[in-house]
Order: C-alpha cells, then sequence, then structure tokens
C-alpha cells in the first residue's frame, strides 16, 4: 500500500512538472515591437499618442511629412539620446553586415541591438496626419502576436 502511495505521489508530481511544459514560453522579441509597431500603421497619429503619450521630440522629414520620436531607456540614469541631437540618426542605418539581422514587416524596419541602454523609434506622419511608416533600433522588445494580424 504504502509504495502504491509512492508510486502515485510520484507519477502526479511528474505529471504536474510535465504538463505546464507543454505550452511554449513566450518572451518579449524585437518581432514582437515590429508587430506592435505595424498596428499603427495608417491609423491616425492621435492614436498613438493618446497610447504611448507625447514623443519626446518631433521634426520634419524631407517629403513633406512630420516625425515622431520615442525613447524608452532601461533606467533613469541611462543616456537618453533625445538629449544629444548629434546621436539621433534618421533613419536610423540598419545594416545586416554588422551581423544583427535587422526586422521588417510592411512599413516597420527595425535592428535590435541589445548592447543599447535604450529603444529610440521614429514614426513618420503624413500631412493628413495617418502613420505611414516607423524606424526603430536598440534593446526594443514587445511580446509577439500569434493571434493578431497587423492591420
Amino acid at each position: 500500500m504504502k509504495q502504491t502511495l509512492i508510486s502515485s505521489f510520484f507519477f502526479f508530481v511528474f505529471v504536474a512538472l510535465a504538463v505546464p511544459g507543454c505550452k511554449t514560453l513566450s518572451l518579449p522579441t524585437g518581432a514582437g515591437y515590429t508587430q506592435l509597431c505595424q498596428e499603427y500603421m495608417g491609423r491616425d497619429a492621435r492614436r498613438l499618442t493618446d497610447e504611448w503619450g507625447y514623443p519626446g521630440r518631433t521634426f520634419d522629414a524631407a517629403d513633406q511629412s512630420k516625425v515622431l520620436v520615442y525613447v524608452e531607456t532601461r533606467d533613469e540614469y541611462t543616456l537618453n539620446p533625445l538629449s544629444h541631437s548629434a546621436l539621433i540618426e534618421y533613419p536610423p542605418r540598419v545594416d545586416p553586415r554588422s551581423g544583427r539581422t535587422g526586422e521588417s514587416v510592411g512599413n516597420v524596419t527595425g535592428q535590435t541591438v541589445t548592447s543599447m541602454d535604450y529603444c529610440i523609434t521614429y514614426f513618420e506622419v503624413d500631412k493628413n496626419n495617418k502613420i505611414v511608416r516607423a524606424f526603430w533600433k536598440g534593446d526594443c522588445k514587445s511580446l509577439e502576436r500569434k493571434d493578431r494580424q497587423p492591420n
């Protein structure tokens, strides 16, 4: 009886540990961040500012569009690139030769650079206030959405 009880206990422990392992653990990735940015393509820029807040900086692009710049830093001690205009590169250079693959979906292009302590995202807004393109570079991550397609 005692041996059956012990065997049953170990069986239930094994099942309890094995079943949760069947679900894939989902971690934030650069591809997920690209999906997140893609959700805003073709949408009014007011939706972006309602959800993300006001951008850290705006400037005019060459083709009569404006650019909204968002930066997220890891902590309060991280250098904010917006305070040093020399660090802003628009559009950011995505260099596949550097060994870091770029992410590109629709009108969103980005590159994960884990050594950067920040994520910088540029949204281009046309004269009708619609978001038409986005670029990002840095340590930008979000959960990938398997069940939703980009709008």
